[in-house]
Order: structure tokens, then sequence, then C-alpha cells
């Protein structure tokens, strides 16, 4: 059989040969030769496999990848879209926008809250009165009675001119006591959320009265309001019909994530959960339509899952897509008052200075340099080693023996198309003499690793849930950042992933030591 091979003598995952000639990987066959086909990129290097047995009745004597001879080529192939891989992967980006953008559907309604109750958005300040309660004025009357409704202000029973006259007269009413109103919440809010940051000293802390709470209460309450009402209908410009559809479509796809009032707590851990699951989904994807298996895409070129691969993209997808996350949201809210800001102005606000995104803890660098770093070095490691399929013999020379254990001289388990990847793989050694033994040192780094993933995934979470409505408001108002950084972690996490590292690299490197002759 005349078959493609790449630089470790098997066959590309690309172009695998049928299952009728398996036969080529016994231990009996043997090499006819080498030979180049193409030049430059095109360049093919095909072998001879030869085997002393002879052909079933029911097989060719003879098959060649080179001129198709004996092999069966699908001449009717799917359809990308019937693929369940790229229906996987399709989902799970699908997913990532849809959370992704509800988060910056929420945040801007929090930003056009804002200018409705500090009167910076005049018309829209006049539907959004419109649509409030006006209160119905006491029963004995009054002397001033422009802040509630009288018999002239009702429309109930009246037509024509009359309701006209009514309506005119009630909307001038609510926008007269909206614009006086929402100015001295946003004050009332602001001072609060400010009075009320941690840490709070509980011997300085002032207690609440209760007509204070009460007007607290009042202006969450028209704070919840306000935002409702710009995500429903402010937050994409409605001039024409197109605009309506879109503003209809947007808050029926990404109004989820809006607080339904002003006393519930906002939380981004939801919408960040699902961008992680839509990262997920999208190598799910990819690893099932290339490698044909759900974890593919952590798949090594030997055929085994890696360990170092598994870590490096457990790392990325918690911290990175938690810093797009978080950053999303912050942008949203203070977008529109950071054009504001020139950069020529010296005192810049938070936002203006630094950016929407979050700062990342010194040590989570450091974790991720490692995570990095050890995956180059485990490929250069194995690179040096060689496979057992591959023609390169390690020499005593480039053996390096550190006291009584010899380095870089076993080989790594080549490509066997008869293993099928399995995570028992993150367990078992990979050189020839132990892949199928359990390997300590990689036990040993999936569960540090998966210790530390728990601990500072919930400590992300925890981090990004339980926004008061007043503190949004305030860092609105200072054109601040929301969540300025990830949660520290000082050092002792970065060197407990280290020296896990450190403990697996230098048994991969190390050979596996023979077993000595029993003495009889």
């Amino acid at each position: 059989m005349l078959w493609e091979v790449n630089e470790n003598g098997a066959p590309p995952r690309d172009n695998l040969p049928p299952t009728s000639v398996a036969w080529m990987f016994d231990a009996d066959v043997t090499s006819g030769g080498d030979f180049v086909a193409g030049t430059g990129a095109d360049t093919r290097t095909y072998r001879l496999f030869e085997s002393p047995k002879l052909p079933a009745e029911d097989e060719l004597p003879y098959v060649s990848g080179y001129t198709d001879s004996g092999v069966v080529r699908p001449s009717d192939r799917r359809r990308w879209y019937r693929s369940p891989a790229w229906g996987i992967g399709l989902s799970g980006g699908a997913l990532f926008f849809l959370a992704a953008f509800s988060l910056l559907w929420t945040a801007s309604s929090f930003s056009l809250a804002y200018d409705l109750l500090a009167n910076r958005q005049i018309e829209d300040g006049q539907k959004f009165s419109s649509s409030l309660p006006l209160p119905a004025c006491p029963a004995g009357g009054g002397p001033d009675q422009k802040a509630c409704e009288t018999a002239a202000d009702t429309l109930k029973g009246k037509s024509g001119t009359a309701l006209d006259d009514a309506r005119k007269s009630r909307d001038k009413k609510l926008y007269d006591l909206f614009s006086d109103q929402g100015p001295t919440c946003v004050e009332r809010l602001t001072k609060w959320a400010d009075e009320t940051k941690p840490p709070v000293d509980p011997k300085t802390k002032k207690p609440i009265s209760a007509d204070d709470q009460a007007k607290n209460l009042f202006c969450l309450a028209l704070l919840g309001d306000a935002v409702k009402f710009a995500a429903q209908n402010l937050v994409i410009k409605a001039d024409t019909w197109v605009g309506h559809a879109a503003q209809f479509v947007g808050w029926w796809l990404f109004g989820w994530h809006v607080p339904t009032s002003g006393a519930q707590a906002v939380s981004l851990g939801m919408p960040t959960a699902l961008m992680m699951l839509g990262v997920i989904l999208v190598l799910v994807g990819l690893g099932k339509g290339v490698n044909g298996t759900p974890l593919g895409a952590l798949i090594s070129p030997n055929g085994r899952y890696s360990l170092a691969l598994a870590q490096v993209t457990s790392w990325t997808v918690l911290v990175l897509t938690s810093v797009m996350a978080i950053a999303i949201f912050n942008g949203g809210l203070v977008s529109e008052m950071v054009r504001n800001f020139p950069r020529a102005v010296s005192d810049l606000p938070n936002a203006v200075k630094n950016g929407f995104f979050p700062d990342i803890p010194t040590g989570i660098w450091g974790v991720l340099g490692i995570s990095f770093g050890s995956t180059v070095l485990s490929t250069l490691i194995k690179s040096i080693k060689g496979t057992d399929d591959s023609p390169t013999v390690v020499s005593s020379e480039r053996s390096q023996p550190v006291g009584s254990v010899t380095m870089f001289k076993d080989k790594v388990a080549g490509y066997d198309p008869r293993h099928r990847a399995s995570i028992a793989d993150w367990f078992l050694g990979e050189d020839t003499d132990n892949k199928d033994k359990i390997d300590i040192t990689r036990v040993q780094m999936v569960l540090i690793t998966s210790g530390l993933l728990v601990t500072y995934g919930n400590a992300i979470f925890a981090a990004v849930r339980d926004l008061t409505a007043q503190e949004i408001l305030l860092v609105i108002q200072k054109v601040d950042v929301l969540i300025g950084a990830l949660p520290p972690v000082g050092t002792s996490m970065a060197a407990m992933l280290a020296v896990s590292h450190a403990t697996y690299l230098v048994a991969k490197a190390a050979d596996t030591p023979s077993p000595k002759p029993v003495q009889h």
C-alpha cells in the first residue's frame, strides 16, 4: 500500500487510510521506501507499506493514496449545515453574543435612565413622565394643586377636545413634577451609595430615619421605572419603523437581564456564565468537526487528550471571558459620558484615564504565563524525546543524566489510529513504556488546577453579583468604572501552580526507570 505520511511517519489526520487497510499498522509490516511528490507548500511524502500476508478475496492487492487506486472516495458529502459540528459551533457563537448584548443592553438602559432623571434628554423625559401615575389631590383640596390630579386632569369619561385638554394638562403636571423629582432622586441615591460604599465603619455609620428610608425607596422605584422605560424604548433610536422594529426585537432578545425594579440588584453572573458556555460550545464544535469528538480541540498530534492544552484552555476561558463581560458592562454604563472629556483635560475621571477593561492582578498574569509556558515547554520536551514512530533517535549524548535519572531518552507514544482519545489520557503517562500506567504527577496537576479554577471562578462570580442600582447611578455620575479589577490572588496561587507544573514537566522529561532483574 502506498500512502501519504507526515513528519512522524503516520498518516495525516485529513487523509486517513480506509479501515480495510488498517493492517498497515501491524508489527510485521515493513517499509519499502519513501518518495516525495510536489514542490514548495504542495510537497507530500508517500511511503510504501508491505505486508507478508495475502489479501482476502474482497481486498485489493494494492492500494494507492497517490493515484486513488483501490480507494473509495465519498461521492455525496453532506452539506455543511447538516453537520452537527456546525450546529454546535454556531449555537455557541449565538449564545456568546446573546449574553454579551444582554449586558450591553442593561448597561445602556441605566445610562439612559440617568439621562432621564438628570433632565439631559427633554423630549425623552416628557415621554417618560407621561407614562407615570399622577397622584390624586387631597379630598379637601389645597392651595397648591399643581402636582396632583384634579377633576380637570381626569381622562375618564372625556372625549374630543376635553380629552385633549385634560391630557395636555396632565402631561404638563407630570413633567413639571418629574423635572423636580428626577434630579433630586439622582442626588439622593448617589449620596446614599457614596455613604454606604465599603468599607463602612459601624461606629460612625448613621442610622437612616423612616422619612429618609421612604424617600430612598421612592427614588429607587422612580429609577427602576426609568431603567425599564429606557430598555423598552430608548436603547435603539426609534425614529423610523426600522428603528421601532429593531428596538422591539432587541428588547425581546436582550431585555431579560434588565432589572424589573430599582430595588432589584444587578448580577453579571448569568451573562458571564453564558458567554463562557458559548466559547466552550464553539470549541466543542471545532473539536467535533475536525477530530470527530466533542473534546477534539484538546487532542495532541499523537492522538491523545493533552493535559497542557486542557489547563491553558480552562484558564483562558475563565479569565479572558470574565474580562470581556466586565468590560462590556463598564463601557455600556459610561461610554456616552466619556465623550465629554477630551484627553487634553488634566483631571480626567477613572473611566477615561484607565479605560473600561478591569485590571488583571499580577498573580493571574503569573498563572496565565505559567499555563502558556508549560504548554510550550511540554511540546518542546516531546519534540526532543521524539515518538516511537519517528525515524529520529535520541543519542546517548543528548540524553542528559540528572543523578541516577536520565532525561529525554524515552520515546513518546506516537500516533496510533487504534487508540481512541479518552479523559483517562490526562492521568496516564505519555512515554511508550508508561502510556497505560497512572502518572501521579499528572494526577496532582489535574487536582491542583481544578481546585484553583473552582476557587478563582467562585471569586469572580462573587465580585460581579449584587450590584445595587444606586451604586451603578453613582458610577455613571462620576464617569467611573464599576468593576475596576478582577479579584486579587496574591502570590500563593501562582506559586502553587508553578510547583505543580514544574513537577509535571520534570517528570515528563525524565525517563521511566527500567525494572531491575529479580535475583534468585
